[in-house]
């Protein structure tokens, strides 16, 4: 998208609201970070012929324009990924002269009246797959399809039953991982499952583990966006020590001892294909689970797919977190890469599973659980690789961000 003039004079009076509104979307949806919402909204309105001021925090935003300011605030989430597409394409035609400030807010605000593209049952059937995908994904077994199944069931019931209800959603990590925790560790305690309890407990939570929110909290410290960073980066911590409670109180009422709770490979008998099946299911639940569109499927699998491969083929060669820098590049490079073609879902929908797939989150739960349980030097050893990860990460969306150029930067959402 370039920049260029509409052509005809807008005032202050109705632009305003226009970029009010987009501020608003854009600070709802700013979970992945708000590295790139300044410069939307800055460009929007040199689209216009005028000069704005804006400033982004994690929860908060100010916009000036003239004589005008407005400060909004919102609990940062992840917006529904067919919304993030449609947003795209009104920006698109604000920049090519095709929508005037009126009709551009217009089309923001029935876009935020619109129901989520998939209805409860198939976001239930998508946090499913979301489970079995990644269980596969770390332990390819029978016995993971199985025990993700039941456990996917009910995070996916849990978080259909609080959609629209803020006290329930604030509540279901925690409700989440006490009730995922439970079933798994009951079918340990009575012998229906082999290997340790914590590679079952993993995949159903990692709905709530905040990986891709640290990512963004690295990357935004790493650029100089210390208050958001530094917010986000508590945020997310605070989730996780969430997590790690529901699972450690769990673990507790069952009588666990928490050397049983790691360290065993539970088997493999999927096959060495299974890690690819794994990972599509996992884009088939994001999909349904995050409410994408089915025809940006496609271009999403591609690059959790080729994001995968550069993990493992980095950390085979050089090691972790060498291997996960890697594949952080190769992300944000290919997700920046095809976010420039119009007809192409934007950055920010591409890259929402590759964030998953590089899972410094998961390091960070294990940690704080195996610290809770006792074990405080097996623990902070897990929480110190996950704070390796972060670096990696944030610094290979950095690389990937200046290897794609700034023009694909503008283009991203």
């Amino acid at each position: 998208m370039t920049t260029k003039p509409v052509g005809v004079a807008v005032s202050h009076a109705d632009l305003f609201p226009l970029l009010a509104d987009l501020v608003r979307t854009l600070l709802h949806g700013s979970y992945e970070g708000t590295y790139t919402c300044e410069t939307l909204v800055r460009e929007v309105a040199a689209t216009y012929g005028h000069t704005v001021d804006v400033t982004f925090l994690a929860d908060s935003a100010i916009l000036t324009l003239g004589e005008r300011t407005a400060s909004f605030s919102a609990t940062p989430d992840v917006p529904p990924l067919d919304r993030i597409s449609r947003l795209k394409r009104v920006l698109i035609g604000i920049h090519d002269g095709s929508l005037t400030p009126g009709e551009a807010r217009a089309r923001i605000v029935a876009d935020a009246e619109r129901p989520p593209r998939w209805r409860r049952p198939w976001q239930v059937f998508g946090l499913v797959l979301f489970s079995v995908g990644f269980g596969i994904s770390i332990q390819p077994s029978w016995q993971q399809v199985i025990v993700c199944t039941v456990t996917g069931l009910l995070v996916g019931l849990l978080v259909a039953a609080g959609r629209g209800k803020l006290w329930l959603t604030l509540a279901s990590p925690l409700i989440g991982s006490i009730m995922v925790s439970s079933v798994v560790l009951f079918a340990y305690r009575q012998d229906w499952v082999e290997g340790a309890p914590i590679p079952l407990i993993l995949p159903a939570l990692f709905y709530f583990i905040p990986g891709d929110a640290l990512s963004a909290a690295c990357l935004e410290l790493v650029v100089g966006r210390m208050t958001a960073g530094t917010a986000r980066l508590v945020y997310a911590m605070v989730t996780l020590l969430v997590l790690a409670f529901g699972a450690s109180l769990a673990t507790f009422v069952a009588d666990v001892p928490a050397d049983a709770l790691f360290d065993s490979d539970g088997g493999g008998d999927l096959g060495p294909w299974a890690v690819w099946i794994g990972w599509s299911l996992f884009t088939v639940g994001i999909m349904f689970g995050f409410s994408m569109t089915p025809r940006d499927l496609p271009w999403a699998l591609l690059v959790v797919l080729v994001t995968v491969a550069a993990v493992q083929i980095g950390t085979r060669a050089v090691g972790d977190p060498t291997g996960t820098f890697i594949g952080a590049v190769v992300m944000t490079v290919t997700a920046l890469t095809l976010g420039r073609f119009h007809r192409l879902p934007p950055a920010y929908v591409l890259h929402l599973g590759a964030f998953y797939v590089l899972t410094p989150g998961a390091h960070g739960l294990r940690g704080l659980e195996t610290w809770l349980g006792g074990d405080q030097v097996e623990g902070l050893t897990d929480i110190a690789s996950m704070a390796q990860l972060l670096m990696a990460i944030g610094l290979g969306m950095l690389v990937g961000a200046i290897v794609a150029g700034p023009k694909a930067l503008r283009h991203s959402l």
